[in-house]
Formats: C-alpha cells, sequence, structure tokens
C-alpha cells in the first residue's frame, strides 16, 4: 500500500510539473506572438508611406479624418497664401520697375506705397511658410501617433482602477540591527496602493 501511495503521490506531482511548464511555456509563446502579431516598426513605417495608414494598422479609425483634416486646412491655407504672395510679389516687381498695369476698380494693392506693397509680400510669404511647417509637423506627429499606439496595442487599460490608502511604519536601526535600544528610530507615513481589477 505505501508503494502505491508513493507512486501516485510522484505521478500527481510530475504531472503538476509538467502542466506547469505547458502553461509557462504557452505565456511564453503568447507574448512573442503579440509581438509577431502588432508591430511597431511596421506601424510607424506605414505612417511614414501613407499618413493614416498606421492608424488604421492600430485600429484607431477615428484619427485619419483628423490627420486628412488638419492636411487640407494647412494645405488650402497654404495655397491660398502662396497665391496672394505671387501676386503682391509681381504687383511689387512691377512698381520697381515702373511698370504700370490695367487697374480695376477698388485694387487693394494700388492704394499701397512701395514699402506697404513689398510689407504685405513678406506677410503672405510668411503666412504660406507657416502653414508648410503646419503640414510638415502634422506628418511627423501622424508617425509618432502610430508608432506610440502600436507600442501600447496590448496594453491593459481597465475601467476598474482602485487606490487604497494605510498607514507605514518603517523601523531604522544603526549597523542594520532592528531591537529596541536607544539607536532604534522609525517613520511614520501614509502608504498608496494602485491596483487594477
Amino acid at each position: 500500500m505505501k508503494y502505491i501511495c508513493a507512486i501516485i503521490l510522484s505521478v500527481f506531482l510530475l504531472s503538476s510539473k509538467l502542466v506547469a511548464q505547458n502553461s509557462s511555456s504557452q505565456n511564453d509563446t503568447t507574448i512573442i506572438d503579440y509581438n509577431k502579431l502588432h508591430s511597431p516598426k511596421k506601424a510607424t513605417w506605414m505612417s511614414v508611406a501613407v499618413p493614416g495608414l498606421g492608424q488604421i494598422y492600430n485600429k484607431k479609425y477615428w484619427k485619419v479624418p483628423i490627420i486628412y483634416g488638419l492636411f487640407g486646412t494647412f494645405g488650402y491655407l497654404s495655397g491660398q497664401y502662396n497665391k496672394n504672395y505671387l501676386e503682391y510679389r509681381q504687383h511689387y516687381k512691377d512698381r520697381l520697375e515702373g511698370l504700370t498695369q490695367q487697374k480695376e476698380e477698388g485694387e487693394y494693392w494700388e492704394v499701397l506705397t512701395t514699402d506697404q506693397l513689398k510689407q504685405e509680400m513678406k506677410r503672405w510669404e510668411r503666412n504660406r511658410n507657416f502653414n508648410y511647417i503646419g503640414i510638415f509637423l502634422t506628418y511627423i506627429a501622424n508617425i509618432i501617433d502610430a508608432s506610440v499606439d502600436a507600442y501600447f496595442f496590448y496594453y491593459d487599460i481597465s475601467d476598474d482602477l482602485s487606490m487604497k490608502i494605510e498607514p507605514s511604519v518603517k523601523a531604522y536601526s544603526f549597523n542594520n540591527l532592528q531591537y529596541n535600544n536607544a539607536n532604534n528610530f522609525g517613520t511614520i507615513g501614509l502608504s498608496v496602493k494602485f491596483s487594477i481589477k
């Protein structure tokens, strides 16, 4: 009877050890599979190639209209500002060369002095350049956003976050000796713990 109990016990312990090894190996393959399934590098390069494609890859579809809305706004404004800049530059050049143009009634540029015409030209150029910078920054933000979202793709954000506050007492002693004598001292404080359920 002793031998049968010993055999059953050893079989039970061996099988529990094998189950524990299998579960740990499954967890390892799950982590590797996650990295293979969703790659931050892939999301980044997709956004570099086509803005918004990394967001689609990350399943953040609502960000794509924002990205293209910013591109469209900056693109439209830079086009309008460039048109005005070219127009005022041409009027400025003509004024410097002494050329006269057919003036339509109510043209704004005709009442400006040469210096004011130059200032207007520079103002439209500056506004156009700021919108070019806006296009560039939108493109860079699109790449950074896709990369960060991909890194946190499997990060668990639970709605149930709890906080526990409790008093804590920590004892200190000289020479790492923890017994009650005159050399011992302690601190009293609060301990704050966050946990996700």
